[in-house]
């Protein structure tokens, strides 16, 4: 988007080596699979879709599952239309355009995922909503995945990093 991301790829051996590592200590990995099948399979149904996103915040980011499940699915319904033009889109297709619209989408779903009891906003629970519904152009992203590859998530969308070298 801009000249001042820097953006790392990681080569093969690095990428399956990362794979290796997760596939040791991650027990959860069939539960994004489980939500990706929820929400393709009812795609166009924003209750049903809210249903696929429900299963992987309860059990990837369980402490941000007491959200209001009819504020979300009102939140899919209202952004359908954009959610229809992402869906198949590749994160190589990104344009500088699209970063209002990610932001605001962003920010739609950080207001409809936020806790019950206390108003707290999850970027990680948004990330890993919005990765169920464009999976090739809104990666999955949490705060590990951001640590590690030296990127500021809480104050932006997760899927347009910063990288540390940047920040003021």
């Amino acid at each position: 988007m801009n000249g001042n991301i820097d953006f790392h790829i990681p080569d093969s051996d690095e990428f399956r080596r990362g794979y290796e590592v997760y596939n040791e200590r991650e027990n959860k990995g069939r539960i994004y699979f489980e939500a990706l099948a929820v929400v393709s399979e009812n795609w166009g149904n924003p209750e049903n879709m809210a249903r696929g996103v429900d299963i992987i915040i309860r059990g990837w980011n369980y402490l941000y599952s007491n959200y209001d499940f009819n504020g979300l699915v009102s939140c899919i319904n209202t952004n359908l239309p954009i959610l229809n033009e992402l869906r198949y889109k590749n994160i190589e297709a990104l344009s500088e355009d699209e970063g209002d619209i990610i932001k605001d989408l962003f920010s739609e779903f950080n207001e409809a995922l936020k806790r019950k009891r206390d108003g707290r906003r999850s970027p990680v629970s948004v990330a890993k909503a919005l990765c169920l519904f464009a999976t090739n152009f809104l990666p999955l992203w949490d705060s590990k995945i951001a640590d590690e590859y030296d990127c500021f998530i809480f104050l932006i969308p997760p899927m347009i990093p910063i990288s540390n070298s940047v920040k003021k």
